[in-house]
C-alpha cells in the first residue's frame, strides 16, 4: 500500500513538472514569434527609409535646421506606432 502511494505521488509530480515545462516552452515560443514579427516590421521600415532617402537625397540636404528637426522628430515617432 505505501509503495502504491509513493508511485502515485511521484507520477503526479512528474506530470505536473512536465505541464509546467510545457507552459514555459509555449511562453518562450510566443515571445520568439513576437520578436520575429517585430524584426520583419523593423526591416521593412528601414528599407522604406532607405528608399525615401535615396529618392529625396537632394531635398534632405537642402533642408534648413527647423525642417530637418521636424523630419527627425517624425522619424522617431514613426517607429513607435
Amino acid at each position: 500500500m505505501d509503495f502504491e502511494i509513493i508511485v502515485i505521488i511521484s507520477n503526479t509530480l512528474v506530470v505536473l513538472a512536465t505541464f509546467i515545462a510545457t507552459l514555459y516552452r509555449i511562453k518562450i515560443e510566443r515571445d520568439q514569434i513576437r520578436t520575429v514579427k517585430q524584426d520583419v516590421k523593423a526591416k521593412e521600415c528601414l528599407e522604406s527609409l532607405r528608399r525615401y532617402i535615396k529618392t529625396e537625397r537632394h531635398s534632405l540636404i537642402s533642408m534648413n535646421k527647423e525642417e530637418l528637426k521636424e523630419f527627425l522628430d517624425y522619424l522617431e515617432r514613426l517607429g513607435k506606432y
